[in-house]
Order: C-alpha cells, then structure tokens, then sequence
C-alpha cells in the first residue's frame, strides 16, 4: 500500500478502468438489446452468450478495483461524459486530481479493454 500524496501510475490506471468499465458495461448492454431483436438467429445468440460472459467480468473487475481504491485511499468524485470526451475528478490521498480523455482515446481504451476482458473471460 502506498502512503505518498503523489497519485502513482498505478492509481491513474485503477481510476482509468473505474472509469471506462462502466461506459462498457453500457455499451454491451444495449447491444445485447440490439442483437436480442434477433432472437431467432443462431449466431446472434452465441453472441450474447459471449457478451453476456464479458458482462460477468466487468463485474468482477470493478469489485475489485473497488476493493483497490478503498485500499489505495482512492475516490472518484465526477465523472462528466460529453461530446468530447470523459473528464473525472479524484481524490487520491487526500488530495484531489483531474483527467481528461478525448473521444477518440476513450474508444481505443474501451478496445484494449475489451480485448483484455475476452482474453480473460476464456
């Protein structure tokens, strides 16, 4: 456990993920609706199977990131979403920090962390 003032890398990584896991819990939600229009078609129900198993882990990380940041002396005070991005407010230590992500950095981060949450969910 780390008793520095100063946010660590590993701190901004846990509220990057905090962050981002939500949005695609989000996304996967509404297109597990999306495909579950097209309930009689095979494919898309292996789909939504797998998604579906994604959805578990997403869980699972975010209650363990939770478990991290009670940990780490981490809170999240706002996330704002708009049309440019994301921009969050923390606190870590005490001391409260910003970040912002552009759209486009949010959509390739949402990719990696997909990729990662496949890998793991296998």
């Amino acid at each position: 456990m780390t008793n520095s003032t100063i946010e660590t890398e590993e701190d901004i990584q846990i509220i990057k993920d905090y962050t981002l896991l939500p949005i695609l819990l989000d996304m996967l939600a509404r297109d597990i609706e999306e495909l579950s229009l097209h309930q009689n078609k095979l494919i898309y129900n292996l789909v939504i199977f797998y998604l579906k198993r994604i959805e578990v882990h997403i869980h699972l990380e975010l209650k363990g990131l939770r478990s991290k940041m009670r940990q780490q002396q981490i809170q999240v005070l706002s996330t704002t979403m708009n049309a440019l991005g994301v921009e969050v407010e923390y606190k870590v230590r005490g001391y409260i920090h910003h970040f912002k992500m552009l759209r486009s950095l949010v959509k390739a981060e949402l990719m990696i962390l997909l990729m990662k949450l496949w890998e793991a969910s296998r």
